[in-house]
C-alpha cells in the first residue's frame, strides 16, 4: 500500500476512496497545514516519504517540479462531473503501479485516463 499526502484542494470522497483502498492517507488538515504554500506541501510529502495528490495543476509543471526532485505527484484533473470516471481511472493506476514505480514521477489522471513523466525536459 502507498502512503499519500492529500493537498487541501483534494476532494474529502478522493480521500475516502483512497483509504478504502487500503492506502494511508495524511491531509493537510490533519497535519493544521491547509495554508501551507506549494512548495511547503510538497516538503511534506518528502518528509514523510508519501506520494502527494492534488488537484492543483501547478504540481505538473515539470520546470517548477521536476519528477526527479521528489517522491511522487498524483495531479488530478477532476471536478464533480467527472469525479466517477477520474476516481476509476486513479483505481486502475494504483493497481498498476506500486510505491517505487511511483517515485520520481509525475501522473496526471483525467476521465480519460492516466499518463506518467518520470523526467525533465531539458532546457
Amino acid at each position: 500500500m502507498i502512503t499519500f499526502v492529500a493537498d487541501q484542494c483534494v476532494f474529502g470522497k478522493t480521500v475516502q476512496l483512497l483509504r478504502s483502498e487500503g492506502h494511508t492517507v495524511v491531509t493537510l488538515k490533519e497535519l493544521e497545514k491547509q495554508e501551507a504554500t506549494d512548495d511547503e506541501v510538497l516538503g511534506i510529502a518528502q518528509s514523510l516519504d508519501a506520494v502527494l495528490v492534488t488537484n492543483d495543476l501547478d504540481f505538473s509543471n515539470i520546470l517548477l517540479y521536476p519528477p526527479s526532485s521528489h517522491a511522487g505527484i498524483i495531479v488530478l484533473r477532476i471536478d464533480y462531473r467527472t469525479m466517477a470516471r477520474v476516481h476509476q481511472a486513479l483505481r486502475d493506476l494504483l493497481q498498476r503501479f506500486d510505491r517505487d514505480a511511483l517515485r520520481g514521477a509525475l501522473v496526471i489522471v483525467s476521465s480519460r485516463g492516466w499518463r506518467i513523466r518520470r523526467t525533465a525536459v531539458s532546457k
